[in-house]
């Protein structure tokens, strides 16, 4: 299903992202950076528009996850953690969804029993929402696969695919934390999975040839555009 996002940005080439293949936009010009970021972490901006391939215009804020810089911020996990919780609730089979009431009950019949002790008329009710149960649990990403980089784009990538989530996902300072082997690790998961993912660099031109195997393009402090 090769579909793509078309990216405006007003007096600059259209910026083309296909699904499967990393788009690259760098740039050494501070207020282009700039503008990129906030328009994508407010989800509008009046130079920035977004399409979809046949032209219909698309909202950035429900149509760009912007996960930003990974290694700044936990906004991956806590971001899609009720989104995930929702889905393996949805996927619990029968004889799973009975085997985890039949514990509860008799967890909650434990606690009764104890409540009894006292000559209080305590009782408790369970309301057979997993929801509130996997919460309880405190269902969580395991803190060991966040310690680099990799890892937690990669986890991004594949929590898009779990959720089957058609949007663009937007990433910066990639260059930073990524060997180049890991880069194109990167390359051939997004080709994989067929996702789109857009990334904005602060670099000097020359720092293109790190994305190798993108769709790059480069504004300059001159605003001068290169593909």
């Amino acid at each position: 299903d090769n579909y793509s996002m078309k990216l405006y940005y007003t007096g600059h080439k259209n910026i083309e992202i296909n699904a499967g293949k990393i788009t690259v936009l760098g740039t050494n010009n501070v207020d282009v950076y700039r503008e990129f970021i906030d328009t994508f972490l407010n989800g509008y901006g009046s130079n920035i528009q977004l399409s979809d391939d046949k032209y219909n215009r698309k909202d950035i804020s429900t149509s760009i996850d912007w996960d930003g810089d990974v290694m700044l911020t936990d906004r991956i996990s806590k971001k899609y953690m009720n989104v995930l919780i929702k889905k393996i609730i949805e996927d619990i089979t029968d004889d799973e969804r009975q085997a985890i009431l039949k514990s509860v009950n008799s967890l909650y019949d434990r606690i009764r029993e104890i409540l009894y002790k006292i000559d209080i008329p305590l009782q408790v009710d369970y309301d057979n929402d997993l929801t509130r149960l996997f919460k309880y649990c405190q269902v969580h990403t395991e803190t060991l696969l966040w310690k680099n980089a990799y890892d937690r784009i990669s986890s991004d990538v594949k929590l898009h695919v779990e959720l089957n989530r058609k949007r663009i996902i937007g990433l910066t300072n990639v260059v930073h934390y990524l060997t180049k082997e890991e880069f194109q690790e990167l390359v051939s998961l997004v080709k994989a999975t067929n996702l789109l993912v857009f990334i904005i660099e602060f670099t000097e031109k020359d720092g293109q040839r790190f994305f190798e195997n993108c769709d790059n393009y480069y504004i300059d402090e001159d605003y001068v555009d290169w593909h």
